[in-house]
């Protein structure tokens, strides 16, 4: 069960989140970025100073580097895509179905999916939880933002796994932070329940 408490106190961070791990811009590189993170993230989150770690490292770096390193991890690497249904579907049928479905969602909570990316996108997936808008619906269709969660877990998962050698790297770094801001949307007793299982 989603804790829509915790997803709404949590809009800012996956705002900034979706940024972050997304192609990236000079915004990324601006002072005005930092002063944002700093206002907007929550202040309770746990990741917090890891996730201003991960901006000062991005700024750090020329834009040209820092787009040249993530081109050549997601970009041009299938084993790192950011489009996360592919890890468990490729291209398959069953992938289109899981894409319509996502692109319904969006439109249930009044976010228009752009066309030009695949629904599955990190990114987009976590500009949507920034933006989503779930505060009056019913009981029932809150449930289908199990969806958009489970197939982020399964595909965060499986990059993590496939990019072991890379884990001291600012963007799996991010991922991790990603899964963990998530994780915390969800009641407890849904995630005990899944460690059982495990």
């Amino acid at each position: 069960m989603i804790n829509l408490a915790q997803l709404d106190q949590s809009r800012g961070d996956f705002y900034t989140l979706s940024h972050l791990i997304d192609y990236p811009q000079a915004e990324i590189q601006g002072s005005d970025f930092m002063a944002n993170f700093e206002r907007e993230y929550d202040a309770n989150s746990a990741e917090k100073a890891q996730v201003r770690d991960i901006i000062s490292a991005f700024q750090q770096q020329p834009l040209t580097q820092l787009q040249q390193e993530y081109a050549s991890l997601f970009d041009m690497n299938k084993r790192f895509t950011l489009y996360l249904t592919f890890y468990r579907f490729e291209d398959s049928r069953e992938r289109g179905g899981v894409l319509a479905k996502l692109k319904m969602l969006y439109e249930m909570f009044g976010v228009s999916a752009v066309d030009q990316e695949l629904t599955d996108y990190l990114p987009l997936m976590l500009e949507f939880l920034a933006y989503g808008d779930w505060e009056n619906e019913v009981a029932e269709r809150l449930k289908d933002l199990q969806l958009l969660f489970s197939v982020v877990e399964d595909g965060t998962y499986q990059l993590l796994q496939n990019g072991m050698i890379y884990a001291d790297k600012p963007y799996f770094k991010l991922i991790r932070v990603i899964r963990q801001e998530l994780g915390k949307c969800v009641a407890q007793h849904q995630i005990n329940a899944q460690q059982e299982v495990k």
